[in-house]
């Protein structure tokens, strides 16, 4: 009997390591690069006014990838007095009617557009890491050149979604018309 539950123990002990190097490999695969585009996304909140008072900012991730994590280290943070709850959602759902901010990421092109179709003239500010997101009608869309993340802003996409865009921030932008 003692052999058996040693075998359990060291099966349950083998089991909880690979747990472990596999939660580990995940969180390893989050980029420079990906914190880099969380901490944009949490400052750009500062810099955008939404119509109406709003005490709480719903950011939506649609896509899976690394800096999913780290967009979720946002969650409940303030930013301007306002709370930021970040959840996941799939591109199908009401993100109009549940979502402030839609972040995008490792999506394909045809889900994208989708998605920017759905939200056109609604309240939404849309930030994405796609190629060419603010020339496809996002509001801002980040750029890597080189080592550094640069962002495009669409003045006609903010301008639909009805969404106030701090000069500063656009002085420090690739502004799209």
């Amino acid at each position: 009997m003692p052999i058996i539950i040693n075998k359990t123990y060291a099966t349950i002990a083998i089991a909880l390591l690979c747990c472990f190097s596999v939660t580990q490999s995940k969180a390893s695969e989050v980029t420079k690069a990906d914190k880099v585009k969380a901490a944009i996304v949490y400052k750009l909140t500062k810099f955008v006014t939404w119509p109406g008072k709003k005490q709480t900012l719903a950011l939506c991730i649609v896509g899976s990838g690394a800096i999913n994590s780290e967009l979720l280290k946002i969650n409940h943070k303030f930013s301007m007095g306002r709370r930021i709850s970040v959840t996941h959602k799939t591109s199908t759902a009401p993100l109009e009617k549940l979502c402030d901010i839609v972040y995008i990421h490792n999506s394909p092109p045809n889900v994208v557009s989708g998605i920017l179709q759905k939200l056109n003239n609604e309240s939404v500010l849309t930030i994405s890491d796609s190629e060419n997101f603010a020339y496809q009608g996002g509001v801002i869309g980040l750029i890597r050149t080189g080592s550094r993340i640069q962002f495009a802003i669409s003045q006609s996409a903010s301008k639909n979604a009805s969404l106030s865009i701090n000069a500063q921030l656009m002085r420090l932008a690739k502004v799209v018309k």
